[in-house]
């Protein structure tokens, strides 16, 4: 929740600066019910949290090694890994935390059209500092350029190029929500969050546990067309598309002692197993971070609807990482007042 002021100045006719101040105020929860059991080796769940002690179910005592006594776990010892846990760093993270941002942007524009671009060339740099009061302190810069072309009557394709790069000063380390937390804004066909550095450590849900890059950077190829047998006036167009891009680099904390509750542990303490199950977890997390390039292919509806721009994407992963998460359907929209 937040707002921002900006002001705009020309410079010439095609080029523009523009300054801006945000402040907003963050919120994160980890769910903790019987449907989602992600914060229970901080706080167990009654007749859900495993006790430590017993054999995962299916577990044959005669072949099961001997179960150690469970080291305590913020005072209580339960098998709190086995049903899925947050990350240590999404842990980290919750609670309220202030962001206070000024920033300014450089904008090269000359689109025939900013609603409805059919040929010219979009290019624009954004800084942001945080830090003139919050909890927050990072730097980041991204551009985002783009060029329309005509192909033929009303068939027009464009081609983009996008990236960005964050770091912290003052000594602090970036929290994952100050990380660039992206996804389908860059590759369609991965969901929200769904690619980039994540937790595998054992216990996490992979897929929940995405925590943001310090880079990104991609590329996009698009040609829109009209609907054969539309009339123009319905404002109904189809795309086809390809993606290609990449999220990586995670410079936040790795060793989260107080966290996890296991002391002022200056080294990684592994989480301690019975040999089939995690019954306590440890202090440090393990950490992907890929280059690898994802791509995608698909196809779209646009529609300049009377309240904004409204867009449907259907797109499909050709390359991804082992741990990215893909969402096929996208719905974009927006207006302006």
């Amino acid at each position: 929740m937040g707002g921002a002021v900006r002001l705009g100045v020309p410079i010439t006719e095609h080029l523009s600066v523009g300054f801006r101040y945000s402040l907003y105020r963050t919120e994160i929860k980890i769910p903790n019910d019987t449907r989602r059991p992600f914060n229970d080796c901080t706080f167990p769940i009654p007749g859900l949290t495993p006790i430590p002690g017993t054999l995962p179910p299916g577990l044959d005592p005669a072949i099961a090694p001997s179960v150690p006594p469970a080291p305590p776990n913020n005072g209580t010892n339960y098998n709190c890994l086995t049903n899925g846990e947050a990350s240590l760093a999404i842990k980290e993270a919750a609670g309220t935390r202030i962001t206070s941002m000024p920033g300014m942007s450089l904008v090269y524009s000359t689109l025939d059209n900013a609603r409805n671009p059919t040929q010219g060339i979009y290019a624009e740099l954004r800084a942001d500092v945080a830090g003139l009061g919050g909890n927050a302190k990072f730097a980041r810069g991204s551009f985002d350029a783009r060029y329309y072309y005509p192909i033929w009557d009303d068939v027009v394709g464009f081609v983009r190029a996008q990236g960005g790069h964050v770091a912290s000063f003052g000594g602090d380390k970036l929290r994952v929500i100050d990380n660039f937390n992206i996804g389908s804004s860059l590759v369609r066909g991965f969901a929200p969050n769904g690619l980039g550095p994540r937790d595998i450590s054992p216990g996490v849900d992979t897929r929940t546990s995405g925590l943001g890059g310090t880079t990104y950077f991609g590329a996009t190829a698009e040609v829109q067309f009209p609907i054969f047998g539309l009339p123009k006036e319905v404002g109904l167009k189809g795309a086809v598309f390809a993606d290609a891009g990449t999220l990586f680099g995670y410079s936040g904390r790795t060793n989260f002692w107080d966290v996890a509750g296991v002391g002022n542990a200056t080294t990684c303490v592994p989480p301690a197993s019975n040999g089939q199950a995690f019954y306590a977890p440890g202090n440090c997390i393990q950490v992907r971070s890929s280059t690898q390039i994802r791509t995608s292919v698909g196809v779209g509806l646009l529609w300049a609807s009377p309240m904004g721009p409204i867009r449907f994407d259907y797109a499909w992963a050709i390359t991804k990482d082992r741990y990215d998460v893909e969402q096929r359907f996208r719905f974009t929209g927006g207006g302006t007042f």
